[in-house]
Order: C-alpha cells, then structure tokens, then sequence
C-alpha cells in the first residue's frame, strides 16, 4: 500500500488514474491546481506523485522543480501530451523520475508506478526473525503459518505499513498520515479501533500480540520470539 498524490485538471484522466490507484489497493488523493499539489506535497507525506505537465497555477516541471530544491525525494512520475525529446529531458532535469505520454494504457501506468515503488507484483514476503508472514494483495489478506486471515482495507493498509518497518514505532499521528487520505477526519481514537480490530483478527489465543505499543512511541510490528 502506498500513498499517491494525483494532481491532473482533466476530470477524466484524474478519476480514471484515480480509480486505478484504488484497485491496486493505494491510498490515492486528487487536486486539480498546481498550487494545491505543491501546497500538498510540501505539508504532507506520499510515497509517490503523479503530475500532469500542463496544470493552472503551477506547471507540473515547476511543481517538480520546486519540490526538489526543497528536499523532496519521493517517485515522480510526469504525464504529457510532449512526446519529444527535448520536452523529456526538460521533465528530467526538473527532477522527475520517469515519464507516461498521454494517451496511455492503464497497464503501463501500472508498471511504471510499480517500478517506481519498487514494489512486488502480488504477494509481498516479510521476513521477520524466524518466522514468516505474507501479505496478500488480491485478497486483502495475511497469511501466518499456513492461514488465510481475511482483513478489512485499512485493517490491511495499517498492518502493511508496520510491517515492512518491523521492530520500528510509529506514533499515532505517523499512521494516520500514511495510511488515511490527507483531508481525512480520521482521529487517533478511529486508529486504536482499527488496531483493536486487527489484534482480534491476527493474534493467536495466549500469545503475545504481534502489534506492540508503547506509550509516548506508538505502535510497531514484532512476532513473538
């Protein structure tokens, strides 16, 4: 599960990129001004942007450009009508780390997001001292011992987020920025119901519960020993 930020003005292409976003099982959020996508890349965090080059108040090179000089370092990926050359290198030197020329096909889209996260197709394998857990994609599911534990999305998008950082905490508020929508509502109280309900789901009766807090920390990701 990532968190991508799409800022693209043509409705369609926006909801479509959208949509796709959400069926890979991410966290997706849409502006339509460049302003606003600098505005929300500067005040908060996403594993990867997907900006259109032509956008009102800001060009997408700009946005790029600026958010480098700042420091940023996630994936950008650049979407434009510019086919040429010149037009790339200019979307390279600003910064960008690959580049989709409209029209495209939904399936390119997805392998170039995939590349830029670095992320596995359908299954991803954690390795965690000697044990072994799997999360599964397509099912929205964790795999322990040979079980299919079915969970709900955020449920899913929570526990991904801790275990690819295993023996790491995260606080409450590093949660909720990752793993819900920006303008979300979602307080830490939505966050302690959503750990409730997936210590229920994933711990085994008298062990040790896989999902460890610590007060002033926050939570982190640790089989038992």
């Amino acid at each position: 599960m990532a968190k991508i930020l799409i800022v693209e003005d043509d409705l369609m292409v926006a909801h479509m990129v959208l949509d796709w976003v959400k069926s890979e099982h991410h966290v997706g959020e849409v502006v339509h001004d460049g302003l606003e996508g600098h505005d929300r890349l500067k005040y908060y965090n996403y594993d990867l942007a997907i900006l259109d080059w032509q956008l009102p108040g800001m060009t997408g090179i700009e946005i790029c450009r600026q958010y480098r000089q700042e420091g940023g370092s996630i994936p950008i990926l650049m979407l434009t009508g510019q086919n040429t050359m010149d037009d790339k290198e200019i979307g390279f030197d600003a910064g960008a780390d690959d580049y989709l020329t409209k029209p495209f096909d939904l399936r390119e889209l997805r392998a170039r997001v995939r590349a830029l996260l670095r992320r596995p197709s359908e299954v991803v394998p954690a390795l965690v001292g000697s044990s072994a857990v799997t999360l599964d994609y397509k099912g929205y599911s964790l795999v322990r011992d040979g079980e299919k534990i079915k969970l709900l999305p955020k449920e899913f998008a929570v526990l991904e987020f801790l275990l690819r950082h295993p023996g790491q905490f995260f606080t409450p508020d590093q949660i909720l920025n990752q793993v819900w929508n920006s303008d979300s509502d979602s307080t830490v109280d939505a966050l302690r119901a959503c750990i409730k309900r997936l210590r229920q789901r994933i711990d085994k009766d008298g062990a040790p519960s896989m999902i460890h807090t610590s007060r002033g920390l926050g939570y982190k990701f640790e089989l038992p020993s």
